[in-house]
């Protein structure tokens, strides 16, 4: 691999991903804002029919707490169903003879896992579900799921551009995310990929005579190529295959390894577009940037040492490797295309970060969110530095939206940290370590391992070191309600903020600092690493810091 490579690879990606981005952040405002989209009159046909089939009352708006319950509701219904299929796959069909149902606290744990947009896998897809599970509570699901977190995006999004007038509707906002963005892009890429070479199928085995070796080989198929495609662009990460985006059947080649990786992007750097469309440029496009710096420097820090070669795909190499890592940490798509045991403590540490921070630049929706959370705690800080009442958009941020924020910020940690401890002391975690516990101490690999899972569990990543071994009733439960409450606690407080802003009135005032420029830009890097390190640094240090030059 030369060095122009790499070079090619990314910007084609980012150049790319901008690009499209601009196209989709201009649709998503016209979405937010109610505006005549392209092709009004056909998408409007399709959507005025399935709305009144279910009896969706388009003109209702609903204030934060009933596009919370809406959107909770929602959800809980679809996990429950999930669940049930997961729990009576083996009586249904497709089941391949001898599948059986997995158990309660698998099922939980994996239905908590995708309907929170999180995707960990404890179990193995081509191994322990049926094509028709993989279907209809697996990708069906990876529909819901970022359709859900998106249109919190558009309630959050519309407190700023509308005085008492509501936050829209969640089923309207719902339904047209799934009809007319997610499932026609999935659609058109799910064929890109097959014709790159990812199966789609509904056969659940495929032999091959006559190896090399001289023998029949089977290997387990299936409709890849559906789920792969919602998978990437959702923001859902979860495999068909254990091996996840390393398999050759979910991601064959480079140019599949960076188009998936592009299609990871387009949407997370669509928002700060569709912000800056709807409350000045100057605005949105000062947050794309924070959002872009913060994932260069996460990129930067995975790149100061070599990763692999063990563990790592040689189709992608090193460099291809961490792209595509790098990109789907970022956004907690938590899809992996190596084992992330064979990336260096320098990856890992950046990993980390992008999962604590959660918006350079985040999942669809949740991301942008997050990000202004981090706007309002870094107005509030400068505000105190020079004395005055931290405004936004001509809007004073009032103690009780910092508490939120507050609230919302140290959540986090707390999700994080006190599930870890809790797995040592009670011996769980050294019982899936295996030979990462020497006697009774543990390695910092260990440790990083443990303070991994529940940090993409918090942070609805779904990337992981234990996997399969993590199929136990202590991990299968605390991990489901790490998941549960990562994203809907943070998603009820956040419209609780819009909510707040909604009745907020817009006089022109000073702000303490201007929200736009590079002055702004930088303040809220660096407080966003800040706070990030201050309240992270320590368990870091025990961790994948510890791991350096062992």
């Amino acid at each position: 691999m030369t060095c122009v490579d790499p070079i090619v690879q990314t910007s084609v990606l980012f150049g790319g991903s901008i690009g499209m981005a601009i196209i989709f952040g201009l649709y998503i405002a016209r979405m937010i804002s109610y505006e005549m989209r392209p092709l009004e009159k056909p998408l409007a046909r399709v959507e005025k029919g399935f709305f009144r089939l279910v009896g969706i009352d388009v003109n209702r708006q609903m204030t934060w707490k009933e596009y919370l319950f809406a959107l909770v509701f929602t959800d809980g219904i679809v996990m429950v169903f999930i669940f049930i299929i997961f729990l009576i796959q083996g009586m249904l069909p497709t089941a391949t003879p001898g599948l059986k149902g997995l158990s309660i606290d698998l099922a939980f744990n994996t239905a908590a896992s995708f309907i929170t947009n999180t995707d960990l896998q404890h179990y193995a897809g081509d191994q322990q579900l049926s094509i028709l599970t993989q279907m209809i509570a697996i990708t069906f699901v990876m529909f819901v799921a970022p359709a859900s977190a998106m249109a919190a995006g558009f309630a959050f999004i519309r407190a700023f551009i509308r005085k008492n007038f509501g936050l829209g509707n969640f089923y309207v906002d719902f339904t047209r995310n799934i009809l007319t963005l997610l499932l026609p892009v999935s659609f058109v890429s799910s064929l890109f990929l097959i014709y790159m070479g990812v199966p789609q199928t509904l056969n659940s085995s495929v032999t091959i005579d006559k190896t090399l070796e001289g023998h029949n080989q089977s290997f387990t198929i299936g409709p890849v190529g559906s789920l792969e495609s919602i998978k990437m662009l959702g923001h859902n990460g979860g495999g068909f295959f254990g091996a996840n985006s390393a398999h050759p059947f979910e991601n064959p080649n480079g140019f599949t390894n960076i188009y998936e990786t592009f299609l990871i992007l387009i949407i997370p750097l669509a928002f700060p577009i569709a912000y800056a469309k709807l409350v000045g440029r100057g605005r949105g496009i000062a947050i794309l940037i924070a959002m872009l710096i913060g994932f260069g420097i996460m990129f930067a820090i995975a790149l100061t040492a070599q990763s692999g070669p063990k563990g790592l795909e040689t189709r992608f190499g090193s460099f291809g490797t961490l792209l595509f890592t790098i990109s789907s940490i970022a956004t907690n798509t938590g899809a992996t295309n190596s084992l992330l045991g064979g990336l260096s403590p320098n990856a890992v540490i950046s990993l980390f970060l992008g999962m604590f921070v959660q918006a350079i630049p985040g999942a669809a929706g949740v991301g942008m969110m997050t990000m202004i959370v981090y706007v309002l705690l870094t107005l509030f800080i400068v505000g105190l530095m020079v004395g005055k009442t931290p405004e936004y958009m001509s809007m004073k941020i009032s103690p009780k939206d910092i508490k939120l924020a507050v609230f919302i910020f140290l959540l986090h940690p707390t999700l994080i940290l006190i599930p870890t401890v809790t797995a040592f002391t009670t011996g769980n975690a050294q019982g899936v370590l295996g030979r990462e516990v020497q006697g009774q101490k543990i390695t910092p690999f260990g440790y990083t391992q443990a303070l991994y899972e529940y940090t993409s569990a918090a942070a609805n990543n779904g990337s992981d070191y234990l996997g399969t071994s993590a199929n136990t009733p202590f991990w299968n439960w605390s991990t489901g309600l790490v998941m549960l409450l990562g994203r809907f606690v943070p998603l009820g407080l956040m419209l609780g903020i819009a909510g707040s802003f909604t009745a907020k009135d817009r006089k022109e005032v000073i702000e303490p600092i201007k929200t736009e420029g590079p002055l702004f830009i930088s303040v809220l890097v660096i407080m966003t690493f800040l706070l990030t390190a201050l309240t992270f640094f320590p368990f870091i240090i025990i961790g994948p810091f510890s791991m350096l030059g062992s």
